[in-house]
């Protein structure tokens, strides 16, 4: 028995079975293009996975074979942004439940605007509520995409349009989307403003693995990984510092705004690092694992031996395995923000200062 399928865009296929190399050609730059024939039909024993846009306003179809059912879904880097449109149309309801079930049943929220972690529905929905008076619309602005079985991670800068406030707002972000049922949920979310632009007021891999044979290492494991970070923080060599990370890495630290996204970027960003001599104590920590994956999340805290000063900041570490060994594929670290306040901000209050003191000769 055949079945013919019909939909927006339809990648058919002719009587007989899509193999994982096919399956994995199925791009949303093949499916905007194709065209279903006649004689075009689809076998009983396979199934659509589809997703559609409000903003592009298309609906994307995947066809999948059974003898591929049981094995994890590698979305394309097209896949994988689209996702985000997703979001962003949850966004455009203006409805914080909406928005909230884009999230997976174990998330990790790290907000732009909050120091608190949200890690269910409700404190997720919480956020949103105010955050959606604004009525914000996101773009992105630059992406980098790793994908995986099963798992699949965007990071890089977007931009919010206010419309309520007329404002726009630049920030970093960091998704990783993991599969729940037959849908593509948001595990971790870490948004942050642009370091550059913000002052303290106290003073992005294509690393595809093969997910049903690769390790998933506990959650005390994935704390260790840390550690071999932290550990190579205290040689203040930044070249080996810079070997903790990927291949094709992606770090968005602290500081600075520029995305660091090779070996080199990321030793340079360390060498003024490090003249701070610093030491990282994890206050905070959320793990996810997956199969030749891992991501750990929340607060971490630096002792700056070289001044003296102790700094508490937000983190992700996204792990993948090079070989045998695990690296970071993706890091991003970013301030505390209820801690501070924007450069313009602070001028102005400097500006009010020195008002006052030719008004009144304080």
């Amino acid at each position: 028995m055949k079945i013919s399928t019909k939909s927006i865009v339809n990648k058919l296929v002719r009587k007989s079975k899509l193999s994982k190399n096919h399956a994995s050609e199925v791009t949303l730059d093949t499916l905007a293009t194709s065209k279903p024939e006649e004689d075009d039909f689809v076998e009983e024993n396979t199934y659509h996975e589809s997703f559609s846009s409000i903003e592009t306003g298309m609906q994307y179809d995947v066809i999948v074979s059974d003898d591929d059912a049981s094995a994890p879904s590698i979305l394309s880097d097209d896949e994988v942004r689209g996702l985000f449109c997703l979001w962003n149309d949850a966004l455009a309801t203006l409805n914080p439940d909406t928005v909230a079930s884009r999230y997976s049943s174990k998330p990790c929220l790290l907000p732009t605007v909050s120091d608190i972690p949200r890690t269910d529905f409700h404190s997720i929905k919480d956020y949103f509520v105010h955050f959606l008076e604004k009525k914000p619309h996101g773009t992105i602005l630059e992406s980098f995409v790793t994908t995986g079985p099963g798992w699949c991670m965007d990071n890089g800068i977007y931009e919010f349009s206010l419309q309520a406030t007329g404002d726009t707002v630049k920030a970093r972000y960091s998704f990783v989307y993991t599969k729940e049922g037959e849908e593509w949920k948001i595990s971790h979310h870490h948004s942050s403003q642009m370091p550059e632009e913000i002052v303290p007021k106290t003073s992005l891999l294509n690393n595809i693995v093969d997910g049903i044979s690769a390790p998933i290492p506990s959650e005390d494991e994935v704390r260790g990984l840390f550690c071999l970070w932290n550990d190579a923080l205290a040689t203040l060599n930044p070249d080996t510092v810079a070997s903790r990370y990927s291949s094709k890495p992606c770090l968005l630290p602290t500081v600075s705004d520029i995305p660091r996204t090779d070996f080199h970027s990321i030793k340079d960003y360390f060498v003024h690092f490090l003249e701070k001599k610093p030491h990282g104590t994890i206050l905070e920590s959320f793990v996810t694992t997956g199969p030749g994956w891992c991501m750990d999340n929340g607060i971490y805290e630096f002792s700056l031996q070289a001044t003296g000063d102790t700094v508490k900041a937000r983190y992700s570490f996204v792990y993948t395995k090079e070989g045998d060994e695990w690296k970071i594929s993706h890091h991003h670290s970013s301030q505390m923000p209820e801690e501070i306040v924007p450069k313009t901000s602070l001028l102005n209050n400097i500006v009010d200062d020195l008002m006052l003191g030719l008004v009144f000769g304080v």
